[in-house]
């Protein structure tokens, strides 16, 4: 097409798959909207510029870790950046209209056992719903009816792929809204200590993957989490470093 603009990653190594934090960002129902309040302002005759910024911490894209739902879980800021760093990315497209289930019948298809014995060495995986497009267009059905994960996908996942360390999703949440018992579970089917599930994942919810395919190939995923302490989770950014040609239209 004439208007397709290629991006080399000689000119752009990472893009983000954060969205900016701001009062408009989209919040889960239960939790208080963000607020961003100007302290010292330059145009009002202060020396320099300040903000106060009220924001709960699983505000916006974030990362869940085991302390959000189990009692004897890790904080999030218990990771060292090396542990947030992904270098085996695969991309699942599952394309979910409002409230529908990720169910295992959409995942198992895609994992077969060739391609399971090519992908062994997994640590992150991003699911694309295209449930991006709500994001600002419809926040309402954004919020409230989102796709979600069944807990049987994230038992799954764990199960067949021992090196899975992350799982991220284009959803304000990995759960659909209103389902507690099925939210639970599926934090929960996360999180669990489990020999036989390798290492507790961590979880990142509200990303922005519209730039992205299943051809995209990704070297490496970085989650770089407000370096807050003493809580369960927390908003994030995320970068990813290209291994192709982007096409942006």
């Amino acid at each position: 097409m004439e208007n397709e603009k290629k991006i080399s990653t000689n000119n752009i190594n990472y893009i983000r798959l954060s969205y900016t934090l701001t009062e408009n960002s989209p919040v889960h129902p239960a939790l208080k909207r963000v607020s961003i309040t100007p302290e010292n302002q330059i145009r009002r005759g202060d020396a320099y510029n300040t903000s106060v910024i009220c924001a709960e911490n699983h505000s916006g894209t974030h990362v869940d870790a085991p302390a959000h739902f189990m009692k004897d879980g890790r904080p999030i800021h218990d990771y060292n950046p090396n542990e947030l760093i992904f270098e085996s990315v695969l991309i699942i497209d599952c394309p979910k209209n409002p409230d529908e289930l990720i169910a295992l019948e959409d995942i198992s298809g895609v994992f077969d056992p060739q391609y399971l014995e090519a992908n062994k060495d997994t640590d992150c995986i991003l699911i694309r719903t295209g449930f991006g497009s709500y994001h600002e267009e419809d926040i309402e059905t954004y919020l409230i009816r989102n796709p979600g994960i069944s807990p049987e996908v994230v038992y799954y996942l764990r199960q067949n792929l021992p090196k899975l360390k992350c799982l991220g999703i284009d959803t304000v949440s990995m759960s659909r809204y209103g389902r507690v018992e099925e939210a639970i579970e599926v934090h929960q089917n996360a999180f669990k200590m489990d020999e036989s599930l390798g290492k507790p994942l961590i979880l990142v919810e509200d990303l922005n993957l519209r730039l992205l395919s299943e051809e995209t190939e990704l070297e490496e995923v970085l989650v770089i989490p407000w370096q807050v302490g003493e809580i369960d989770s927390a908003p994030c950014t995320v970068l990813a470093r290209l291994n192709q040609f982007l096409n942006i239209f």
